[in-house]
């Protein structure tokens, strides 16, 4: 199965926060739709409705009253205040009678009712009104009368009220629960946006990370000289394409590494017979056996000889080099005492040291440190690491050399108090060829470090130095210990 690509990850990721925020979007429309509607029903309708019924309640019971203080007094004020009242309570039953206004059926019914009895009581009022009795006993059949159907009249409002308070209880409880819900969906939202926000991120820059990561291991890889390593595929994506362009680029410069290291091989061969011959030729002229040699002459062979050496130096570093990188070189180990390899290194380089007024101090263990080594390889290594310290230190200085054991491995350390190594240089200085600025010009292509690294390395172990400039440079290898 293909593997996403970055930019299908990201589009993924970026449509999934659109869903959510579209999705909450559509339901804030809906409740928000809904509160809208309730809240005019509510306003509109109900409220309305109830402040009717209350007012009209009220109306009909004060008209009542108004009618008998009429006719026992028979005052214009009171008859004026009756007109009112009956304008009031008409215009009620005719806002509860209209539509959308009737809650149900039995409602639409009782108040069809209640306007048939309004109208026929206004009926009968107005003739009462228009010929009052001067009989007490008649007026009190008058007032029960009105009593009667006004008393019917508040019975069907009360039962409008009653329905009206019910609707706005029933809305109000509506719409807490539409808010809880609102607020339970607006949690709930929140917090898959808040998972999907930090998951969806995180995972897609695991994956970079580890594609990085893997890319970022190739190029230590190429840094380290090993242009054999080849970057794992898992995608075709950007990064992808990246790993596979940087397999392409390894691969070619491993064939040209391949194809330097076998130049230098096979020149190197090809000059080291004839710079053998050379030297021999020097050495017969300089034991006389051709004839005498002038004084000149003597200086002029003794430069070439030391020239000739030098290259066959040189040679015979690139050929131990060429050896050691494609593992030609078969370590003849066998069990030997660390303390005696340092002791007998320090004793043949010691009369170089002292033509440089240079002193050798060793610091050994006590006890014997059996390794399983190849002891010319080791002594190959301490030789170039105290011939670089006496190299780069001034005369009248001090070079340590010191043994050390930590659990299963021991360690030696080179310690001169010279010109040091720049920080610029220090990760680069067991790279074949390199040479520090602070080493150009000095003997050497850059190469004994290198071999030195090799060496060690097949034995197991590990190399690598400090330096301060100015202050001197520590070289230190380990080896395993036998057991």
């Amino acid at each position: 199965m293909r593997k996403l690509g970055l930019l299908e990850r990201l589009i993924i990721a970026y449509a999934v926060f659109v869903v959510v925020l579209l999705g909450l979007n559509i339901f804030l429309l809906y409740v928000s739709s809904r509160l809208s509607n309730v809240t005019s029903e509510v306003y509109l309708v109900d409220y309305r409705k109830n402040e009717v019924t209350d007012k009209l309640l009220e109306n009909l019971i004060s008209l009542e009253q108004t009618t008998k203080q009429y006719m026992l007094l028979q005052k214009d004020v009171y008859k004026a205040l009756i007109d009112k009242q009956i304008q009031d309570v008409q215009g009620a039953w005719n806002y509860l009678n209209s539509e959308g206004v009737v809650y149900d059926d039995q409602e639409r019914e009782m108040l069809v009712n209640a306007k048939d009895i309004w109208e026929t009581f206004l009926v009968q009022l107005y003739s009462q009104l228009s010929d009052i009795p001067g009989d007490s006993q008649a007026l009190d059949e008058i007032f029960k009368y009105n009593s009667t159907q006004i008393e019917k009249l508040v019975r069907i409002a009360r039962y409008s009220d009653n329905m009206a308070n019910e609707a706005l209880d029933k809305k109000v409880v509506y719409l807490k629960g539409l808010g809880d819900q609102l607020e339970s969906f607006t949690w709930w939202a929140f917090g898959i946006a808040l998972c999907i926000g930090l998951i969806v991120p995180l995972i897609i820059y695991r994956s970079i990370i580890r594609d990085l990561g893997s890319i970022k291991k190739g190029i230590k890889h190429i840094a380290d000289g090993d242009f054999s390593y080849e970057i794992p595929i898992t995608a075709r994506d950007e990064l992808g394409q990246l790993a596979d362009s940087f397999n392409r680029m390894a691969a070619r410069l491993q064939e040209l590494d391949d194809m330097k290291s076998e130049f230098i091989s096979i020149v190197s061969h090809e000059l080291k017979t004839p710079l053998t011959s050379m030297k021999e030729a020097a050495n017969i002229l300089q034991e006389g056996l051709w004839g005498e040699l002038a004084e000149k002459q003597k200086r002029m062979i003794s430069i070439m000889d030391q020239g000739i050496e030098r290259l066959l130096k040189i040679i015979a570093e690139l050929l131990e080099m060429s050896r050691l990188e494609i593992g030609m070189v078969q370590l003849d180990k066998a069990q030997y005492d660390l303390n005696h390899i340092i002791a007998s290194s320090i004793s043949e380089i010691r009369p170089y040291a002292a033509n440089r007024q240079i002193k050798i101090q060793a610091k050994l263990l006590k006890d014997p440190c059996m390794v399983t080594v190849d002891m010319n390889k080791i002594s190959q290594v301490l030789t170039n690491l105290i011939q670089n310290a006496i190299k780069y230190s001034d005369a009248g200085s001090l070079i340590d050399v010191r043994l050390g054991r930590d659990g299963q491995q021991v360690a030696v350390e080179i310690e001169d108090h010279g010109k040091g190594i720049p920080k610029e240089d220090m990760p680069l200085i067991f790279e074949k060829f390199y040479q520090s600025k602070v080493t150009r010009g000095h003997s050497g292509i850059g190469l004994g470090l290198a071999i030195a690294k090799k060496i060690v390395e097949a034995h197991g172990g590990k190399i690598y130095a400090k330096s301060r400039l100015d202050k001197g440079s520590i070289f230190v290898f380990s080896l395993p210990v036998m057991l």
